[in-house]
């Protein structure tokens, strides 16, 4: 009885992190079926190892990929409309012109990545890394940027109309010519704050 006392526990050291890598491994067939086709509707690619991907003009609406590493992946002109990308890695991922409406970014970091004339109406930013990010003419009508960093982040000509920006940091952020969130243009000169004149 002793003896299987104390093999249980053993067990369990051994099982648990089987259940847990389990949990947190993606299909790399699914990968390798998004980098070849370019579309990977509603699917599940949590944690997935999407590095330096070159996926221009994907169609990924309602993917999950929370968590998935997607640093200096090229998504120009993607379809990511409702996709789920909590904590995901995007440093230096290009996302220019794409379509990335209601989709939830919460917590990911986004430092450095290039999101010009991408559309972003309604999209949840709460607690994002978007140090030096490029967000020039970025549509952000309605968006949740709560806490988010945006240090030196590029904002020339971004529409904030509607936004929730509580706790958002502009440190050395260019907003000139951004429509504020009440609809104002922020002047020239607006670096770290919008400057209103009216």
């Amino acid at each position: 009885m002793r003896v299987l006392l104390f093999f249980l526990p053993a067990v369990w050291l051994l099982v648990i992190p089987l259940f847990f890598s389990e949990a947190l491994a993606f299909d790399p067939v699914k990968v390798a079926k998004l980098l070849k086709s370019r579309m990977c509707v509603s699917c599940d690619l949590k944690n997935a190892n999407l590095k330096n991907a070159n996926i221009p003009g994907a169609f990924l609406q309602g993917a999950k990929l929370q968590g998935a590493d997607l640093s200096q992946a090229n998504l120009i002109k993607a379809k990511l409309y409702k996709t789920n990308l909590t904590g995901a890695i995007l440093m230096g991922a290009d996302l220019s012109y794409a379509k990335m409406e209601q989709t939830n970014m919460g917590n990911s970091n986004l430092a450095g990545a290039k999101m010009d004339n991408t559309y972003l109406d309604q999209a949840n930013l709460g607690g994002c890394n978007l140090k030096g990010a490029n967000l020039q003419k970025a549509y952000m009508v309605g968006a949740f940027l709560k806490d988010a960093d945006l240090t030196d982040a590029d904002l020339r000509g971004a529409t904030l109309f509607g936004a929730n920006i509580l706790g958002v940091n502009f440190t050395r952020t260019n907003l000139e010519g951004a429509r504020w969130r009440s609809g104002k243009i922020c002047a020239h000169g607006s670096i770290g704050k919008c400057i209103i004149v009216d």
